[in-house]
């Protein structure tokens, strides 16, 4: 029996992977309790899930790996992972790593980071970023608004408008 297109993974033949909120595949580091949040929060907001990417600024780029392993010795990309939104091209929201690092912070290293990828860096639990857990600091990485489509973006607005996600409008009390 085929799934409900909203819970199936979204895949591009370079290796990406969008995974909605309610698909199978939906998985991240942490307990029950986490991954709920972060459902209920892409749920809330429309974020899609990159996989087969690196979990770094080099995942924006869709670079098959990270240079050197280079972005692992930052400690404050702890529990990143990279967001694309499912929005409109004409309601333009860009992708985003966002990692939750223990810290209350962001420090100096991360925002020369962000700098030298060519990326925003702001913390945002007043979008509901802080789902991950306490004593941990939202840090969303974000391309910026006057660039044109990179390369992340571009081949998500061609899997969604061959592979459309059908979104829910509210989850039933049972979580699905």
């Amino acid at each position: 029996m085929p799934s409900e297109p909203h819970q199936q993974a979204l895949t591009e033949p370079r290796s990406l992977v969008l995974i909605p909120p309610l698909a199978e595949e939906f998985s991240l580091y942490g307990g029950d309790d986490i991954v709920a949040r972060a459902r209920a929060w892409a749920l809330d907001h429309q974020y899609l899930l990159a996989d087969q990417v690196p979990a770094c600024a080099h995942g924006l780029y869709l670079l098959s790996d990270c240079p050197r392993s280079s972005c692992r010795r930052f400690s404050q990309l702890d529990h990143a992972r990279l967001w694309v939104p499912a929005r409109a091209v004409g309601e333009r929201e860009q992708p985003f790593l966002l990692s939750h690092p223990y810290s209350d912070r962001i420090e100096d290293e991360t925002r020369t980071y962000a700098e030298a990828h060519g990326l925003g860096v702001g913390s945002f639990p007043e979008f509901g970023d802080d789902w991950y857990d306490s004593g941990t600091v939202p840090i969303r990485l974000t391309v910026p608004d006057d660039w044109p489509l990179w390369p992340i973006e571009a081949i998500a607005v061609i899997l969604l408008d061959t592979q459309p996600v059908q979104w829910p409008r509210r989850l039933s009390p049972c979580g699905s």
